[in-house]
Parts: C-alpha cells; sequence; structure tokens
C-alpha cells in the first residue's frame, strides 16, 4: 500500500504539490464574461434604438423577457370570477379581488393562493407595504392578507361599522368606526395586531385617520364648525395620549380622504390638495384650478395626481401632478371619458373608453395603447408597466 503524506505540510510543501493554472480555463472564464458583457451591451442598444432611456425600459426587457405578449405588448395574467362589485388592488406581485361576496389573492402565473367566501356590501382594498386589508365599508367585516393568503381576520375589532380604514407604510393598521354614545372610536394597532391607541370621539365625526409615517403620531379628520361656518379640522395626536398636540383647520373644505405623497401626510378636500409634517406645520397647499374633483390618486412617490373637471357632468377635464410642497409639476387637457386614473411611481396611468395614456410625473406623454380590450380599470405599477382589469380577467401593458 502507497504511504499516505503527513497532512501537516509547510506552505512551501503546499504550493509546490499545487498544479500550475490551466490558462485554456482562464480563457475561457474570460470569453463566457466577454460574451454576458456583449449581452449586456446589446440590451442597452436596443434600449436606445427603441427610446426607452430609463432604467426602468432596460428592467422590463429582462423582467418580462419570458411573458407572451401580443403585438401591442399586452399579456393576460390574471383570472377571476366576473362579479360587477369586484374592487382590486396589487400587494407585490399578487393581485387582490374582494366583491361582495368573497376575497381572492392571485399570483402572478394566475394561480389563486388564497380565497374566503365573505358577505360585504361595500368592499373595499388597502394596501400597506407588507399587508392589504379588504373590508366593508358601514360593515363589520375586516380581513387583512399578506401575498400568501390570510393574516389576521380583524372582523372582532368592532362592533359597529367600520367608516374607513387606512394601513401606513409599516403596515400599522387604523380603523375609524362606529360605537353606541359617541360620534366616532379611532383605533390603531401595529403590525402585530396590538392595540396601541384608542380614542372616542363625542363631539365630532371622524371621517378617517391614520398613524402618520413615523409611527409615533396619528392624524384624524373631523367635521364640523368654525366661526359659524362648515369646516374640516386635522387634529394630530402623539400615540401615548388622547389629546390632540395640534390642529389645522380647513375653512370651507370637505376633507375626502387622507393620504401619503413624499412621505408626508396629505388631504384630499373637495377645493385643495394639502400637504402637512408630522408635527402639523404646513408643508405646501394647492387649490384647484377647476372647481370640481373627479378623481386622484396619491400613489406616485413624491406627487399626487389630480383630475379635475370645468363642470359637474361632461368630459372637460384637466389631469394635473402636484408635487409635495404643493407646487404643480404637469397638467394636460382630456376630451375624453375616463374610467380611471393610477400613479406608482413616477408614472400615471390614464384609463379612457377606447384607449390606456401613461405619462411621466410631469404628464409628457410615455406610452399609449389603443385596444384596451374592454377594460374597465387600471392599476399603475411602479416599473412603469399597468395592469388592466376586465369583467373577469387581468392584463398586463408593457410598454
Amino acid at each position: 500500500m502507497r504511504k499516505r503524506k503527513s497532512d501537516n505540510l509547510s506552505r512551501d510543501d503546499f504550493q509546490r504539490e499545487q498544479a500550475p493554472p490551466r490558462r485554456h480555463g482562464s480563457l475561457r472564464r474570460a470569453g463566457k464574461l466577454i460574451v454576458v458583457l456583449a449581452l449586456v451591451l446589446a440590451v442597452v442598444l436596443v434600449a436606445a434604438y427603441r427610446d426607452l432611456s430609463s432604467f426602468d425600459s432596460v428592467r422590463r426587457l429582462f423582467s418580462y423577457n419570458k411573458v407572451t405578449q401580443d403585438e401591442q405588448g399586452k399579456a393576460e395574467l390574471y383570472s377571476f370570477d366576473n362579479d360587477r362589485t369586484n374592487v382590486y388592488a396589487m400587494l407585490g406581485e399578487r393581485l387582490i379581488v374582494a366583491s361582495t361576496t368573497g376575497v381572492s389573492v392571485l399570483a402572478n402565473d394566475g394561480t389563486q393562493v388564497y380565497a374566503q367566501s365573505v358577505h360585504m356590501t361595500h368592499p373595499a382594498v388597502i394596501v400597506g407595504r407588507q399587508t392589504a386589508l379588504a373590508y366593508d365599508i358601514g360593515g363589520q367585516t375586516a380581513i387583512l392578507l399578506g401575498e400568501k393568503g390570510l393574516i389576521r381576520d380583524c372582523g372582532d375589532i368592532s362592533d359597529a361599522g367600520i367608516l374607513s380604514a387606512s394601513l401606513n407604510s409599516s403596515d400599522y393598521l387604523t380603523l375609524t368606526t362606529e360605537k353606541s354614545g359617541y360620534k366616532s372610536v379611532v383605533s390603531a394597532y401595529d403590525p402585530s395586531g396590538n392595540a396601541i391607541f384608542a380614542f372616542n370621539s363625542s363631539d365630532h365625526y371622524v371621517i378617517d385617520a391614520c398613524v402618520l409615517r413615523d409611527c409615533k403620531h396619528l392624524a384624524a379628520v373631523t367635521l364640523g364648525e368654525a366661526d359659524g361656518a362648515f369646516a374640516s379640522t386635522l387634529n394630530f395626536y402623539s400615540l401615548s395620549s388622547e389629546t390632540a398636540e395640534s390642529k389645522n383647520i380647513l375653512n370651507g373644505s370637505l376633507v375626502l380622504s387622507l393620504g401619503r405623497v413624499g412621505g408626508k401626510l396629505a388631504t384630499i378636500a373637495d377645493d385643495r390638495f394639502t400637504v402637512f409634517g408630522a408635527d402639523g406645520s404646513l408643508c405646501g397647499s394647492y387649490r384647484y384650478d377647476y372647481p370640481y374633483l373627479r378623481a386622484h390618486s396619491t400613489g406616485g412617490t413624491d406627487f399626487v395626481t389630480l383630475l379635475l373637471s370645468r363642470y359637474k357632468s361632461g368630459s372637460t377635464l384637466k389631469l394635473v401632478t402636484v408635487s409635495a410642497n404643493g407646487e404643480k409639476n404637469g397638467e394636460t387637457d382630456i376630451s375624453k371619458e375616463v374610467l380611471g386614473i393610477s400613479a406608482a411611481g413616477k408614472y400615471v396611468a390614464v384609463l379612457c373608453s377606447d384607449s390606456l395614456t401613461i405619462y411621466t410625473s410631469d404628464l409628457n406623454e410615455y406610452a399609449t395603447l389603443s385596444n384596451t380590450a374592454y377594460a374597465r380599470s387600471v392599476i399603475m405599477r411602479e416599473d412603469g408597466t399597468a395592469l388592466l382589469l376586465g369583467a373577469s380577467s387581468a392584463w398586463l401593458f408593457i410598454p
């Protein structure tokens, strides 16, 4: 038997016993690297040729290169039950569908991840960072969902109707509900479901509330009067106290909802858009050029999108984007029937009865689709793609 060498070799012994480097192996690796670099360069050149100059354009070429698209760039992704009460939201790559009869979560390959039968009269869906809440406006049903399905049934939180709900960017949940003996009740919960704030309002109706981005403060909007005139009041609370630390009165304004723009709290009212800091200080405000607000979206990274109308009815519309400091980014006139608007990242999608247009945040036209195939609504996505939703299916438009 051949004698085994000692394992305790010196550094010189170890170096002498190594095989000499194989040059052709190094050349082969270098060749592979050159091929990869050539492919990347080719993609960049193709992007430039197609006038796709942004990073999102190049990213889409990689992300959707295996997705089957038609000649217009559409790819069907999701199928669901045909229900005219359906409402939709995107949680990551998952599509959440809620109706008067059920809630489902669909993966991006079209498979159903989760489904539950429920009864809701006015279904709604809100989205945080990693969770979404499907709930019944005016009812007691509230289901917290993640990308894999049910996280928690929140229906036992309230023994009365839910007026509004919100999830902040850290998945702190706020519910505004009815309660016997009070005008409204505001309750806040951390991502684990622990109650961290509760406020019973006996003097004013609270229409909306949310935990702020710092997860230490809460804002709530109440309706009432100021100096004998109608007004909305924005109240700021520390989560450790039921006494408001500051108040902002919006005289003559009806606040419709709260949102986030550029990480700051925003109020969408019937006559103006206003942004506040966590301490209640005013950061910016924009009064509408046209008097009637038809739709809005706060999904953009650092801007709000407003669809305004000169008249109560008709198609004389103006689309406006406004920054977090209240300055107008862009505007464009629209003379078609608008079915829906949606903003995400630096893009805005406008779905009309016969077409889809995607704009950048300054409302320069980015991409168009002429055949929307009976889409009823649209969800813009941060990478520049738009999800078109029909009666029983959803398809992705990839510019």
